[in-house]
């Protein structure tokens, strides 16, 4: 009898452990797929925010996705994962959410010439751009678009009243016809740096959308908008437009791990800075879609990048390394510039950075929007090249005369979004002052004071301010900043701070309640 139970309890354990692997193991919707349950699976890839980072980088200097800390795997070994979904359905498509071209030591060179090439070989059948695409000029990015063997697709962008670039564009693809449109944030000319944007307008994606919609609707079997509004803004356009079956979002650099239904749309998006892949698997019954499986996808195994776009981004990995390899001086430890933090507290780096702002220009003070900090610099030797990774726009010092009161209106402002790390951009960071905010207020009422030197900042007096160009010309809407007189313009910020480490020789930081928050409800 104990022999009989024995082999039933092993009976048990063998079927459990059966089930368990078959769980992990067997994919339901391909299994159903193959029993003819679904007419067709076609695989989605999405890419966001890549942000130029053509090379493998491990020292990832506190930039992640927010969800997730990962190295930068770089796009040759982005394409190796691509090629890896391909080769298990080759009904794919490869889709980008904008922000591709600028962003890093590499892009910089020839303005995006490097991310253009490497860009046209990972196999991309569609991208939209985001609003740091912008930042070679406008006239580039119409350069860019022209040099794409894929198309650019934005239905919201204007210029002088008709679309800029092709709106959208039907795909076939394993027997079905599936819609695909691009649209970007409508902020984009104010959070970027362009300055030959006359004529060039973002309509509202609202009715853009519903548009395209109508537009596309009985001539496809899906409808997927490629996206760089901001998970936010999507969320907004599917209550009120119905008919878009998903939307790759971007712009906020988000890793979502599960796909999120919102009324008929699936949302999805897959970080930022080349930590991830996003896989989409839309799987069709009887002419539509009726399921969507949602996967992110990494690897560290650097040896994997493919042969032929590592070989282009190791040329320009090489030229950005000769042109940056000068130390300029030495810190014992990392200098902060974590995404999350430079965008919603003080930091270090944003210390050092805004000291070395605040010193050169002889100012009162200083104003940095924490977006324009987009890497920490790690322990050990500064070199130009972790400057620039550091501060990899071409943003200059700028030293305007600035009344009080439209001071403390630009601190209220930074405020408003907080705590949102992710897409708060225009978070000031601070120095020469001190300032205090209550986050239990609504925004708009949140600043508490603004002290200089120990005592409140006269809303009547003018003060001597440090800040840069793309903030004094209202980049994240500082338009109280525009405002002011322009008294200096200097050189670029990374040059600036090169200058100020090189002069100290071994510089550190410390966060010292520049920024203090009082009753925070929110961690």
């Amino acid at each position: 009898m104990k022999s009989y139970k024995n082999l039933i309890a092993l009976g048990v354990l063998v079927v459990g452990i059966a089930a368990f692997l078959t769980v992990k193991y067997v994919n339901f919707n391909d299994l159903l797929k193959s029993l003819g349950y679904y007419d067709e699976k076609i695989s989605v890839v999405s890419t966001a925010d890549i942000h130029g980072h053509i090379i493998f980088d491990e020292e990832a200097g506190g930039y992640y996705s927010l969800d997730d800390v990962s190295v930068m795997m770089g796009m040759p070994l982005m394409k190796h994962l691509i090629d890896g979904v391909k080769e298990k359905n080759k009904n794919t498509l490869v889709l980008d959410s904008g922000d591709l071209f600028h962003g890093t030591n590499e892009a910089n060179i020839d303005k995006g010439e490097g991310v253009v090439q490497v860009a046209n070989l990972m196999g991309y059948d569609a991208m939209t751009p985001g609003n740091h695409d912008f930042n070679f000029g406008y006239d580039r990015l119409i350069q860019i678009k022209d040099e794409l063997k894929f198309p650019i697709l934005s239905a919201n962008i204007y210029k002088d009243g008709k679309p800029a670039f092709q709106e959208y564009k039907i795909v076939d693809v394993g027997g079905k016809k599936i819609g695909l449109f691009g649209m970007t944030e409508q902020n984009a000319l104010i959070n970027t740096n362009s300055r030959d944007t006359e004529g060039v307008t973002l309509e509202d994606p609202v009715r853009i959308a519903r548009n395209m919609v109508a537009t596309l609707k009985g001539k496809v079997d899906a409808i997927v908008l490629i996206s760089h509004l901001g998970d936010d803004i999507d969320r907004k356009v599917v209550k009120q437009v119905d008919g878009i079956d998903l939307i790759l979002c971007g712009h906020h650099h988000f890793l979502y791990e599960k796909a999120v239904k919102v009324n008929n749309t699936y949302l999805v998006e897959a970080g930022g800075y080349s930590t991830h892949i996003g896989l989409a698997d839309m799987y069709f019954k009887d002419g539509k879609l009726a399921k969507l499986a949602w996967s992110v996808k990494k690897t560290k195994d650097k040896d994997k990048a493919d042969p032929a776009l590592n070989k282009v981004a190791e040329k320009y990995h090489a030229i950005a390394l000769e042109a940056t390899k000068e130390v300029v001086g030495k810190t014992t430890e990392k200098l902060d510039g974590f995404r999350n933090n430079v965008r919603s507290k003080e930091t270090t780096l944003a210390n050092l950075l805004c000291d070395a702002m605040r010193e050169t220009s002889d100012a009162d003070l200083t104003l940095m929007n924490g977006g324009g900090i987009r890497e920490s610099i790690p322990a050990g030797n500064i070199n130009l090249y972790s400057i620039g990774k550091a501060l990899p726009f071409v943003n200059s010092l700028v030293t305007i005369q600035v009344r009080g009161e439209n001071i403390y209106t630009a601190v209220e402002r930074g405020i408003r979004l907080y705590p949102d790390g992710g897409s708060n951009g225009g978070f000031l960071q601070v120095s020469g002052i001190k300032y205090t905010f209550d986050a239990s207020k609504p925004a708009g009422k949140r600043l508490v004071s603004i002290t200089l030197n120990g005592e409140p900042l006269d809303r009547e007096k003018y003060y001597k301010v440090a800040t840069n160009d793309y903030i004094y010309n209202g980049g994240d809407g500082y338009d109280e900043l525009k405002e002011g007189k322009l008294l200096k313009k200097g050189e670029l910020l990374k040059d600036v701070l090169a200058k100020y480490i090189k002069e100290k020789g071994d510089v550190s930081a410390k966060v010292e309640g520049r920024i203090q928050v009082v009753n925070e409800r929110y961690k």
